[in-house]
């Protein structure tokens, strides 16, 4: 373009050469050029906006509809299911915000531990019940503006805000109960009491204190001999003690036990529901059991890191996950319960999930604020008495 503006330019120029060769009027030969080159200058001008006016609608084209290009999110979540997590929730949202997520996954309390030494690495945390409110009683959960997740009011009452109504919502129910092989298991199992049972010497696991679902056992043993956690620790304790001899092994990895029970090391284990989805597509003779005194549930929620810098950002997250098609996608992958009430499933697909208006009615609750009273004392107690297997 301006090259062709350059050459009008020069034969505007030339022309006015010749016009004040012939012309015995300077007037006329002076306004002329003017004109001419006045005319150039317009020309060169409109191709200049014309040039800037293409650039910006290509850059409105591209990021648009991409609020958020340029910025991204640290998120540190679970290890497992990385695949499709990726797949159902982080490939979409950064292909509709046009942002980055750099995703770190790890253990629980090894998360909770590098978030507490440098919170300024994360943006948005993704974690149990238990370590979340550990993170609040650290002052490192930011409020959230629940005006802005457009998603909420499709959720079950009890997740729209398990930590108190500024923190972030739980996006799924998990809840505690018994796997059993039942061609190796020597007895039929349907209550948390038979755990105790004497058949199961040497074939148990259960979570570790420390593990997500820890307390959650914690709890349902207490219920298991009508005891109280935090007024009855002593003799929860002396339960426990009497339940050694049946444990293997207590474990921080959901995993590692499911690789036991396929291994024939053990013939029983405390699981919370989504790791049976994973362990029953290795054997089909392995049980789930909802005891008889009732099931313990805990929430996965999803908060954002105090002093995130993307925080809009960060809340459109939040939001996108809990959203109608994240929740179904990982409902019918087998990774997640739904905890919207609009989500449906089959009864196939909804096996062995947390799902359902009956099934979530029914549900036990730990009291938080007791577990986070007396969980270094629990821990304690728990290493001196586990510490040897």
């Amino acid at each position: 373009m301006k090259k062709k503006v350059v050459s009008l330019t020069l034969a505007a120029a030339m022309a006015a050469g010749m016009l004040a060769g012939c012309s015995s009027s300077t007037e006329p030969e002076t306004t002329a050029a003017a004109e001419t080159t006045a005319a150039a200058g317009e020309t060169e001008a409109a191709g200049t906006e014309a040039a800037d006016s293409a650039e910006t609608e290509a850059a409105a084209e591209e990021s648009g509809d991409k609020p958020f290009a340029g910025q991204s999110l640290t998120i540190s979540t679970f290890a497992f299911n990385a695949e499709l997590l990726q797949k159902n929730i982080y490939d979409p949202f950064m292909e509709q915000t046009g942002c980055e997520l750099i995703v770190e996954g790890g253990k629980n309390a090894e998360r909770v531990t590098k978030i507490k030494e440098n919170p300024s690495a994360y943006d948005v945390v993704i974690i149990g019940d238990s370590f979340i409110t550990d993170l609040i009683n650290e002052g490192l959960i930011a409020e959230i503006d629940s005006s802005k997740l457009t998603n909420l009011d499709a959720l079950y009452d009890c997740a729209k805000a398990p930590f108190g109504e500024q923190y972030g919502p739980a996006y799924t129910f998990n809840r505690l109960g018994i796997v059993y092989d039942s061609a190796f298991c020597p007895i039929e199992l349907t209550s948390w009491a038979d755990l105790w049972s004497p058949e199961l010497e040497g074939s148990l696991s259960i979570p570790d204190i420390t593990a997500t679902s820890g307390p959650l056992f914690y709890y349902a043993t207490a219920l298991a001999f009508d005891l109280t956690p935090g007024e009855d620790d002593d003799a929860i304790f002396e339960k426990l003690a009497e339940l050694k001899p049946n444990i293997v092994r207590t474990y921080t990895s959901a995993n590692d036990t499911i690789t036991m029970l396929n291994q024939g090391e053990i013939s029983a284990a405390v699981l919370l529901d989504y790791s049976y989805t994973t362990a029953k597509q290795a054997n089909p003779d392995y049980v789930w059991v909802d005891p008889a005194e009732g099931s313990y549930s805990g929430f996965n929620a999803i908060n954002i890191i105090e002093g995130c810098e993307n925080m809009d950002l960060a809340e459109a997250f939040v939001d996108f996950y809990i959203s109608h098609d994240v929740q179904l996608a990982e409902a019918l992958d087998g990774v997640d319960s739904p905890v919207r009430k609009d989500v449906e499933l089959t009864e196939e697909q909804a096996q062995n999930f947390t799902y359902g208006e009956e099934t979530i009615n029914s549900l036990l609750f730990p009291d938080w604020s007791v577990i986070n009273d007396n969980l270094p004392d629990w821990v304690e107690r728990w290493n001196e008495l586990f510490s040897v297997q």
